[in-house]
């Protein structure tokens, strides 16, 4: 019997927006961005739907973490440059989209690192 791949749930985490990017196997793709207020039971669908193995996340509250760890064991991993490296990526777009995608690109570059350096 063939097992399905790991799914993995990355989030980017903001003062107003939260980037969330999903791996179903060894590769990060941007999923979405939801707003903090709304985030956890956005989160929780999410993780639910899409049959979360574990969320990675950078710098967050801890507060937030506990919320989310009854459904998916938790992983933090270094964010550093990732929203800078999402703004690189995003340069050529319009203004807007950079604001709609920014996170959620963000999201994915952590999340492929996560990915790239438990391989």
């Amino acid at each position: 019997m063939k097992q399905r791949p790991m799914n993995y749930l990355g989030l980017d985490y903001g003062e107003v927006k939260i980037g969330v990017a999903l791996a179903t196997g060894p590769l990060a793709e941007p999923l979405t961005t939801v707003k903090t207020a709304k985030a956890v039971q956005l989160i929780k669908q999410l993780i639910l739907d899409h049959q979360i193995d574990a969320v990675v996340v950078g710098d967050c509250p801890e507060v937030f973490l506990d919320k989310l760890s009854d459904l998916a064991p938790v992983h933090r991993t270094d964010e550093t440059l990732s929203s800078h490296d999402a703004r690189l990526l995003l340069l050529h777009t319009t203004q807007k989209k950079r604001r709609t995608h920014e996170h959620a690109v963000a999201a994915t570059i952590m999340l492929q690192s996560w990915l790239d350096a438990s391989a």
